[in-house]
């Protein structure tokens, strides 16, 4: 029954993309925007997706670095193997991936997979911060140019209904971290009293797996090219979405500082617990194209399309292109260590 939920919350959330690819195409021209498809310079979706590879490539070098503050040392391919995996498992089911990649390197290295699973924890906390301090600094740094489109978007309606929902919103909120708090407090005077061979102590030796993880952001050495490879990734996120401006000609004219704004909000679109962010990269992508930088309708869809299309044909040819070298590599192994034929 747990894997029927779990599917089924996929088909409810790619239902829902699909209909959010729907709702923001309705009522466009299908003929311009294939004329914009057909036109459109696929080169620079090319240098796109050089960037996009590039920035998976960093992840798993900043991956290794987390790796090795566990005390284990693993090969560049095989981390790069992991993570390709995660996201070509995030492609049929959301979060999916973050499980995958540390299942492929614990298998690959034999090790501990709530080890790992701490060092994504690690990671996902140093992007979540990073994707908060982007936000707060195109919004801060263009805000005369941002405020009205925030206003509609995130805003408007909420104090539109008046102080009551927005109070009603706070103490609800209040109210849901109250029952966290008060949760992991009495799960941790549980686990703290669990007897060996019980449930309770088992799931301790877990979390304890997961705390040395995630404390690898404290005792790793290289601090500094861990920053660096975190600036160069977001970096590459950034010229992945500049590059496809030229892509389209109606889009060709706008600035960096549009491309780190589509970073920023077309990042929530990817978080988005739907498969492959379909839908909600589209939407908002298209919404802040046409809102934000008054891009026609067409242009901005064939630039949605066209740029998350080219991401997921990357992350499925290169997840491909590594399953077949490792599949030959490992069965290269196993011909290695069968006995050879005695005279």
């Amino acid at each position: 029954m747990k894997g029927i939920g779990r599917y089924l919350r996929v088909l409810i959330f790619l239902a829902l993309g699909l209909l959010l690819l729907w709702w923001v195409t309705r009522g466009q021209d299908l003929d311009k925007i294939m004329e914009e498809f057909r036109n459109a310079n696929y080169f620079w979706i090319a240098m796109a997706m050089v960037a996009g590879i590039f920035s998976h490539v960093f992840r798993a070098v900043r991956w290794n670095i987390l790796i090795r503050s566990l005390g284990y040392k693993v090969k560049l391919g095989n981390t790069f193997h992991a993570v390709m995996s995660g996201y070509l498992a995030n492609l049929v089911v959301p979060r999916l991936g973050e499980v995958s990649k540390c299942a492929v390197l614990s298998k690959s290295d034999g090790i501990p997979f709530n080890s790992l699973a701490g060092t994504m924890i690690a990671e996902r906390f140093v992007d979540l911060i990073t994707l908060i301090l982007l936000m707060f600094f195109t919004i801060a740094f263009q805000f005369h140019f941002l405020k009205d489109f925030l206003y509609d978007f995130f805003f408007g309606s909420l104090i539109e209904k008046g102080s009551s929902a927005l109070l009603i919103f706070l103490l609800a909120g209040g109210a849901v971290l109250a029952l966290a708090i008060g949760f992991l407090w009495w799960l941790r005077r549980r686990l703290r009293e669990a007897k060996p061979d019980t449930f309770g102590y088992k799931l301790r030796r877990q979390l304890r797996g997961f705390g040395n993880g995630i404390k690898t952001l404290w005792r790793m050495r290289n601090k500094g090219w861990f920053l660096l490879y975190s600036l160069v990734i977001w970096g590459l996120y950034f010229l992945n979405a500049y590059l496809g401006f030229f892509a389209i000609s109606a889009s060709s004219h706008l600035s960096p500082d549009a491309g780190i704004t589509l970073l920023a909000v077309g990042s929530l679109g990817i978080l988005a617990p739907v498969p492959g962010g379909i839908g909600t990269y589209h939407f908002i992508t298209i919404a802040t194209l046409t809102q934000l930088y008054n891009i026609a309708p067409e242009p901005a869809t064939s630039y949605a399309y066209i740029t998350h299309a080219g991401q997921m044909l990357l992350i499925i040819s290169t997840s491909v292109i590594l399953w077949f070298i490792f599949s030959i590599r490992k069965n290269g192994q196993v011909e290695q260590q069968e006995p050879g034929d005695v005279a």
